[in-house]
């Protein structure tokens, strides 16, 4: 049987109350969830927090982006390695997102970076296609 992956992108949303609020009502409803795995990107800022509030749950953490240069460290202000999101146990990372592409200009091989980066660090790049409003 096949798995089905569901995927929660907070987008910039959020804050430490808000967030224990959210898992504390989403975590019990998982219990009875057969073959579906849930996974939360909260902003990069949160992840350790959620990190730590899901640890024994059902639920599995995800990032919403992934640095693309080929570096564990480095000067690049701003920016987290994939070895920095597999060292809090994230295992999914959003790449590719319609608004990274839009408002950051990221193409394709920026996109394909990312994904040889996640996985490399030995995470899921979940690879987003789609398009923003106006082009759909």
């Amino acid at each position: 049987m096949r798995q089905s992956l569901v995927i929660g992108n907070w987008k910039m949303h959020g804050s430490l109350s808000a967030n224990d609020q959210l898992l504390d009502s989403l975590m019990p409803r998982l219990a009875s969830i057969g073959h579906v795995k849930v996974v939360v990107c909260p902003p990069a800022a949160y992840l350790m927090g959620v990190a730590d509030k899901i640890s024994g749950s059902k639920l599995l953490l995800g990032a919403q982006n992934v640095c693309a240069e080929a570096a564990e460290s480095g000067a690049y202000t701003g920016e987290v390695s994939a070895a920095m999101l597999a060292d809090l146990g994230v295992q999914y990372v959003l790449v590719g997102h319609s608004e990274r592409r839009e408002y950051y200009a990221e193409t394709d091989v920026v996109v394909a970076n990312k994904f040889m980066q996640a996985q490399q660090a030995g995470l899921t790049p979940v690879l987003c296609i789609g398009e923003n409003l106006q082009q759909r």
